[in-house]
């Protein structure tokens, strides 16, 4: 399958879930790809609290972002070290919506490097048995969206420390992250690798071919519209968290 592929040209969390945002809604034909990365932030899926799922004072001392996306399912931890996928295209019929057919071109590539990759029933991407990819999706007016991570060379100790909330503090109606072993490509390559080395490569083994795109100048004001408007606001990142109570002891 061709898809349109899309870099954001940001490393800002809440832009680069715009830009995503915005390619669904408003580019109503053709198959996309776009890959992109986050400085530091944990993602939280659309039906968690957050509160719930990060470790406060970890957070803001190291400056980690907390952003909610549209998809849901668990929280994740993005840095420089992660590379993000996103597959946009046709919902189709209800059996074409399953993570299937979007992990396992992911699998595939990840084994065409010598890993021992495969894809678990909670749609997460092992490699020897680490979780490396976590994948969600987003159905948008019968187009649809899947999107992942890949932790490649990522902070890990950072991954610990920001998605680790005390439990004491609060019970929560909230979807919870279930927390899982994760590790990083990198370690487990035979031949080592840079990650633009591995963005590179993933741009050609993720899709039969690709052909460059771009948004628009009025598109981008779009985007920018919407990472003001939705995503930099207190009210979507936490005030949308379903209710929780404190707990005191």
């Amino acid at each position: 399958m061709a898809f349109v592929y899309l870099e954001t040209g940001s490393t800002d969390p809440a832009y680069n879930l715009a830009f995503e945002e915005y390619v669904q809604a408003h580019r109503r034909e053709g198959n996309y790809l776009i890959l992109w990365q986050n400085r530091n932030a944990v993602i939280i899926g659309r039906n968690q609290n957050a509160e719930a799922e990060i470790n406060r004072e970890f957070v803001t001392e190291n400056n980690i972002n907390v952003i909610r996306r549209n998809t849901g399912g668990g929280a994740v931890y993005h840095d420089l070290g992660n590379l993000n996928y996103s597959f946009i295209t046709d919902s189709g019929d209800p059996e074409s919506r399953s993570a299937q057919p979007f992990t396992s071109p992911v699998v595939g590539a990840l084994k065409a490097l010598g890993l021992d990759a495969a894809a678990s029933g909670r749609n997460d991407i092992l490699v020897s048995g680490h979780k490396v990819s976590g994948t969600a999706q987003h159905l948008m007016k019968g187009r649809l969206l899947h999107h992942g991570t890949l932790l490649f060379d990522s902070d890990l100790s950072t991954v610990a420390g920001a998605l680790n909330p005390d439990p004491t503090k609060f019970q929560s109606k909230s979807v919870k992250s279930v927390r899982s072993r994760v590790g990083n490509i990198r370690d487990f390559l035979k031949q080592d690798m840079t990650l633009p080395q591995f963005w590179s490569y993933l741009k050609t083994a993720l899709a039969d071919a690709l052909i460059p795109g771009e948004l628009t100048p009025q598109e981008l004001v779009g985007v920018l519209a919407l990472k003001q408007e939705k995503y930099d606001t207190w009210q979507w990142n936490y005030g949308k968290s379903p209710q929780y109570e404190s707990i005191t002891r």
